[in-house]
């Protein structure tokens, strides 16, 4: 995996304020990009018009696609559905994850292919053709934010927002060898963004390297945030993620249905990881699976809910995946959701007590049996393995149903050369230290980027 050829929003930043770019010629290489590479990877459901970028703002030059779940002002979202948002009639403002962007200069360029109202861990929608992982065209996507991932991981753009319900935004990540940011419940406002199960939904990030997401998570942030305030130095996020610390982590990377190679890559990292000044003892995650059945207790139910009108006058044209996902929820017993929800912050206290209130960061695999094919993860494939399915989103709904901040960041490859990602989980509040830890740790990320991105910039010094 390499990210070379693509210089990082740091360097864009720096190269803009010192005068060596000009924001409309980087944007301009921006979108030549993306217009490239959208064709190829089939990860494109709208581009968006042109616009020039705002001026003396942090994130001005910078272009980002995104997950079709959040509306424009110009455009509603189209959520993953055959008639997008062509029928809704325009009068909401913008998405408020959108609006903070824009305010902070970055530009729009379109809207990216999900999963069908966000339901799977898989990019599986028979509404619209499957996006191509960039590092393997056999591979599998993951889902929902499966366009964003492949586009971070293609070099179309250096960074995504997507949705995060159930690992949405880590598991397609993981798949394609990029950045996944998760931050904690309500931290990053998500107004106007469309839902799926309200109350594990979370707006997050897909980035090529880990400062490409800290510096997006800091513009969607109140201004009076540290790390909002931060980003209006022009390298005070790249120095607080640098700056040395001693890592307490508890490791629960040794899990038992590890594929050989998967496992032989997270000893590596342990080593790796032990031997920087990091204090490390292992963790054992006792009650997994019963976290796991009351993630998808309250994900069933939500989801019935949010969009119980399609089920009762569209089921018909609904992707049977997503039927898989809302049926569920209408039979699920009033009082097995009451009590997930009413269990939900004794749970939360008893996690963070056991594995996070003397360690900065908890590790998990992300993907315990690697990055399958495409076909073993396709419910309409004859080659599919609903054991494949389940491993994509074993380690990732109960986050969602604590509300913890979690990040994946992709650590090596496997013996088929895919990636090789683990996942780092953090006490309420730590998303900065989350983001520090990852940016010490990472290997670099995505697929080398569309040949329009490793063009050099006209008559100026070549961003790097």
């Amino acid at each position: 995996m390499s990210d070379a050829g693509m210089p990082s929003i740091a360097a864009l930043r720096r190269s803009i304020a010192t005068g060596a770019s000009a924001a409309d010629e980087a944007l301009a290489l921006q979108r030549d990009a993306f217009e490239r590479g959208a064709a190829v990877h089939r990860c494109v459901v709208e581009r968006a018009t042109d616009s020039r970028p705002v001026a003396h703002a942090p994130l001005s030059g910078i272009a980002m696609a995104h997950k079709d779940v959040f509306g424009t002002g110009l455009r509603a979202a189209g959520q993953g559905r055959p008639e997008g948002a062509a029928a809704d009639a325009v009068t909401s403002p913008p998405s408020a994850p959108l609006r903070r962007l824009s305010e902070h200069g970055a530009t729009y360029l379109g809207a990216l292919v999900m999963a069908e109202y966000a339901c799977g861990a898989t990019a599986e929608n028979p509404h619209f053709p499957a996006p191509l992982n960039p590092l393997d065209p056999a591979a599998a996507v993951g889902g929902s934010s499966s366009g964003s991932a492949v586009a971070v991981a293609a070099g179309l753009c250096r960074a995504s927002l997507g949705t995060d319900t159930a690992g949405s935004v880590r598991i397609p990540a993981s798949t394609c060898g990029v950045v996944g940011f998760k931050p904690g419940a309500g931290v990053i406002d998500a107004g106007g963004v469309s839902q799926l199960a309200p109350s594990l939904d979370t707006v997050g990030v897909v980035a090529r390297s880990v400062s490409d997401a800290a510096h997006v998570f800091a513009a969607l942030l109140p201004d009076e945030a540290p790390m909002a305030q931060r980003l209006l130095s022009l390298d005070g996020i790249e120095e607080d993620l640098s700056r040395h610390r001693r890592w307490r982590v508890a490791s629960a990377l040794d899990q038992p249905d590890l594929r050989d190679d998967v496992a032989s890559r997270l000893g590596a990292f342990e080593s790796r990881a032990t031997s920087h000044a990091v204090a490390w003892h292992r963790a054992s995650l006792h009650g997994l699976d019963e976290l796991s059945c009351l993630a998808q207790i309250v994900l069933h139910v939500e989801a019935a809910a949010t969009h119980a009108h399609s089920v009762r006058h569209a089921l018909g044209s609904l992707a049977p995946i997503t039927q898989a996902i809302l049926l569920p929820g209408w039979a699920v017993p009033a009082a097995w959701y009451r009590h997930a929800c009413e269990a939900r912050a004794g749970w939360r206290d008893a996690f963070v007590t056991r594995h996070l209130a003397q360690t900065d960061v908890l590790l998990l695999p992300s993907l315990p049996r690697g990055v399958p094919d495409a076909q073993a993860v396709t419910t309409t494939s004859d080659c599919f393995d609903p054991r494949e399915l389940v491993a994509l989103h074993h380690y990732h709904a109960f986050v969602n149903y604590l509300g913890l901040p979690s990040l994946s960041f992709p650590i090596g490859t496997d013996a088929r050369g895919r990636p090789v990602c683990i996942q780092a989980i953090g006490a309420p509040g730590t998303e900065a230290e989350l983001l520090a830890f990852g940016h010490q740790f990472a290997a670099p990320t995505g697929a080398p980027s569309v040949p329009a991105a490793r063009t050099a910039h006209r008559a100026r010094t070549p961003l790097h």
